[in-house]
């Protein structure tokens, strides 16, 4: 039922709690974003939130908020939503999410298994509210419950489809990234993702194809009668695939940092072979990185719009 006791007013953002289930699908991406916005003109994205107390917690808008606060905004319009108990907040920032064209998958994810596990609310209510299937619930809610932390990270930043990820989340998450990876590498839509998967989770198939699944999956698809459907043309535009390519291996990065701090001599003795072989593969593309950089201001190729 509408409400008419949602009010707009202006917050400070020190007032405004960052909303952690929000922040699983918030890449810097998105922050750089808005923070684009914020930096020329300050914030013109209001931000969605829910009260309780004297404590306000963001819905709806989490990266314009971060954005805020790092170009060092003072203060942002906000809605006021009237939804006070914490279960009737999460189901309208779920809501919000479905609706919104930047909702993240992992968010409404999260949402949903948190209100089923621990809101009493039940599949059936959630499925009403947001005009949704049984299936459509089923496989977004498995990516909480049943995809690995870097396959997580992928879909986050943008490498693979919320869709794809549904059909990867059904594979044992040991072997997740192996494959996930090789998705990316070899451009594999859904639907060819979906036969692989069916075929390795298949009880006949032995553990030599299974691992021909996870390591060639192209080469798989190709001998099976199942792959012999045309291989569609990515439609993720090339910059787009740079640039999400380029933030998984940020993060990546990242974690390769941690690791080899906590590495000691016989850790790094074990694994000389590949950190050298990486070192050749990193100093490479640093340096064709390096050239295209120079070629590049922040606008326009140098010389014109053409490269």
């Amino acid at each position: 039922m509408a409400s008419v006791k949602n009010k707009a007013c202006t917050l400070r953002v020190g007032q405004i709690e960052k909303n952690p289930i929000l922040t699983l699908g918030t890449s810097e991406k998105d922050i750089e974003k808005y923070g684009r916005v914020t930096k020329a003109y300050g914030n013109v994205a209001p931000a969605i939130v829910g009260q309780s107390g004297k404590a306000y917690r963001v819905l709806a808008g989490q990266a314009s908020l971060e954005a805020c606060a790092h170009h060092g905004v003072q203060e942002m319009p906000v809605i006021v939503a009237d939804v006070s108990n914490e279960a009737e907040q999460m189901k309208l920032a779920l809501l919000l999410s479905t609706v919104r064209e930047d909702g993240c998958p992992l968010s409404e994810a999260a949402f949903i298994d948190a209100l089923t596990t621990h809101h009493g609310v039940t599949r059936r209510e959630l499925m009403v509210l947001l005009k949704k299937s049984k299936s459509w619930m089923s496989k977004r809610q498995s990516l909480t419950l049943r995809l690995c932390e870097d396959v997580k990270g992928m879909v986050r930043d943008g490498v693979i489809c919320a869709r794809t990820a549904e059909e990867i989340a059904k594979l044992p998450k040991d072997v997740q990234i192996t494959f996930a990876s090789h998705v990316v590498r070899d451009s594999l839509n859904k639907t060819h993702v979906g036969q692989l998967v069916s075929l390795y989770t298949r009880e006949e198939t032995n553990s030599a194809l299974q691992r021909a699944i996870l390591d060639s999956p192209l080469d798989v698809l190709d001998a099976c009668p199942a792959g012999s459907y045309p291989r569609r043309k990515e439609k993720r535009g090339l910059s787009e695939r740079v640039a999400g390519n380029a933030g998984f291996l940020i993060r990546l990065a990242k974690e390769m940092k941690e690791l080899l701090a906590k590495a000691d001599i016989q850790d790094l003795t074990l694994a000389r072979t590949h950190l050298v072989e990486l070192g050749m593969a990193c100093a490479d593309l640093n340096i064709i990185i390096g050239g295209l950089i120079t070629k590049v201001s922040p606008g326009k190729l140098q010389g014109g719009d053409t490269p």
